[in-house]
């Protein structure tokens, strides 16, 4: 598997990865009709319009996009989502630490992420402070996250 920064050829791959995550791995703590939602918005055309304002990483195998995690210009990760045959596997915290790692060098000391329910332990696990929790509006419909915060050495 290879991190690299993701090109536009990418955005395809991560549209469906991410829709694929969302209907296979989150969907397991989100009702049917948020997932239904959620996973309508996971677009290529949504990906390139973002690209300017985020950077972004892609896992690679074989050829194909595993993972992909991104953030912001101040110190927020924006996204962090594995392929559903790939958790486990040591992808999410590669990324990750790119992630953080791009973060530090920005200057940050302290990160944010709008987590999932799902992904919650994943980020404890790497050192994530869960604070309190909230909700994101897409469509009518609530989306439950938890702001997590983690200080850098």
């Amino acid at each position: 598997m290879k991190i690299r920064l993701a090109k536009d050829e990418d955005y395809s791959g991560i549209a469906r990865l991410h829709r694929s995550t969302i209907r296979h791995i989150n969907s397991k703590d989100y009702p049917e009709d948020v997932i239904r939602v959620w996973s309508a918005r996971a677009k290529a055309e949504r990906y390139r319009k973002s690209a300017d304002k985020l950077k972004r990483w892609v896992a690679v195998e074989k050829g194909s996009v595993v993972g992909f995690c991104d953030h912001d210009s101040g110190c927020e990760i924006t996204g962090l989502y594995v392929h559903k045959d790939c958790i486990g596997m040591g992808i999410g915290s590669g990324l990750l630490k790119e992630a953080e790692e791009s973060l530090r060098k920005q200057g940050c000391k302290l990160i944010v992420i709008k987590s999932t329910i799902t992904a919650q332990n994943f980020y404890e696990n790497h050192g994530y402070k869960t604070g309190k929790g909230g909700f994101h509006d897409m469509d009518g419909k609530k989306i439950k996250f938890f702001i997590m915060r983690k200080t850098l050495g």
